[in-house]
């Protein structure tokens, strides 16, 4: 007897057309990328960093490689958490947004990218990728200091969201004596022009979009 589609035919009887399979959709890259996305490498380091934050990790990528700090313990979290109650309000009226997965594009690097531990936008800000957001469209990026990367945070982290045009960095500092704040801001040519200092319980006035004061001492309670 003969088979498949032969039986079909042969009966007089055409084959039982199987479900419609949709069309393959291209990969659709951030304008950063351009027309013809990354290069084979830089797809390599995009997927190891998309595996690595799908594990809880935080990894950043600098000058093309792909750094992993340690998960943040319960006391980064409750810092980041309690400044976030602060600006809660005016979040709220101007209708910005908190991420705290959303890394930020540093530039020449295609892939380079920093993860701040709190990032502030407006909504619908330019984004190199869904990965990645342009520092110029950005309000704020926050950092906590951790022990085992406090020369990274304090130094290297700054002069990266200067180049990517973050035009505020706000900086808790746990392992300072006392604990401190450090607010970065005034972007001109491609660096920062004012940084203020204040220990925990010292109010700390931030800039306009913001215009709001903080009260330093109830973040390291």
């Amino acid at each position: 007897m003969p088979t498949g589609s032969t039986y079909g035919k042969a009966h007089g009887h055409d084959p039982a057309p199987g479900p419609e399979r949709p069309p393959i959709a291209a990969p659709t890259w951030g304008p950063g990328w351009g027309a013809l996305g990354p290069t084979d490498e830089e797809l390599r380091r995009e997927q190891v960093w998309e595996r690595l934050v799908g594990q809880g990790l935080r990894p950043e990528i600098v000058d093309g490689r792909v750094y992993v700090s340690s998960r943040a313990k319960r006391r980064h979290c409750v810092l980041v958490d309690r400044l976030a109650d602060q600006l809660c309000d005016v979040k709220r009226k101007n209708g910005w947004e908190f991420y705290q997965s959303w890394a930020v594009h540093i530039p020449p690097g295609r892939g380079d990218k920093r993860l701040p531990d709190l990032l502030i936008a407006p909504p619908g800000s330019p984004e190199f990728d869904g990965n990645q957001a342009y520092g110029y469209g950005t309000l704020m990026a926050v950092e906590v200091v951790s022990s085992d990367s406090r020369d990274d945070d304090l130094e290297a982290k700054p002069v990266a969201y200067a180049r990517a045009g973050v035009p505020m960095i706000l900086i808790l500092d746990d392992f300072s004596t006392p604990p401190s704040v450090r607010l970065l801001h005034g972007l001109c040519d491609g660096a920062y022009d004012a940084s203020i200092v204040v220990e925990a319980g010292q109010p700390l006035p931030l800039p306009e979009p913001f215009g709001v004061t903080l009260e330093t001492g109830p973040i390291f309670r």
